[in-house]
């Protein structure tokens, strides 16, 4: 099978974000844009969150991998993490602030029009799919620390929160 070009780009080339950053541990933030991040319920994927009984004999699906943050019942997704769970929006205030600002600076469109995948994937260090290519590495470089700080603070919540699957 023969890959067009953007799929080698994707595949072989080092993200912008690993070469821009200095300081900071980007291991977290490579973690959750990879989805290998293990405290995310949907990101899971081990024996523990195989739940077999002989009465069911049934595996957790993915609807049933209940964010335990919050009490909404929700599905616990990277979107709903990051942006819309009531124990981790809190987190997120000061990056999306930052973001706000930059956005704006920057001509793109605002953050509150932006969809949540749009708003998410830009949390995750990918700009804006409407900047010009001649300035991700200024945007990069603008937001990747703010981004590392939001990620970390993140991982330590989530470390720090029981993460028991129930059984269907």
């Amino acid at each position: 099978m023969k890959h067009g070009p953007s799929l080698y780009n994707n595949l072989y080339k080092i993200p912008p974000y690993l070469n821009i950053c200095t300081e900071g541990n980007p291991m977290s933030l490579t973690r959750f844009r990879s989805q290998s991040h293990q405290l995310i319920p949907t990101h899971m994927f081990n024996k523990s969150n195989i739940i077999i009984t002989i009465e069911n004999a049934q595996r957790v699906t993915y609807d049933q991998k209940i964010c335990p943050d919050c009490e909404l019942q929700a599905t616990g997704t990277e979107i709903h993490i990051l942006l819309q769970c009531p124990g981790t929006k809190h987190i997120a205030n000061d990056l999306i602030s930052t973001l706000t600002i930059l956005l704006t600076h920057s001509h793109q469109p605002t953050w509150n029009s932006l969809t949540l995948r749009q708003q998410t994937s830009i949390m995750l260090a990918d700009p804006p799919t409407t900047l010009p290519k001649k300035i991700h590495q200024t945007w990069l470089r603008a937001t990747l620390p703010h981004i590392l700080t939001y990620i970390a603070a993140l991982d330590t919540h989530l470390h720090n929160t029981p993460h028991a699957l129930q059984p269907p």
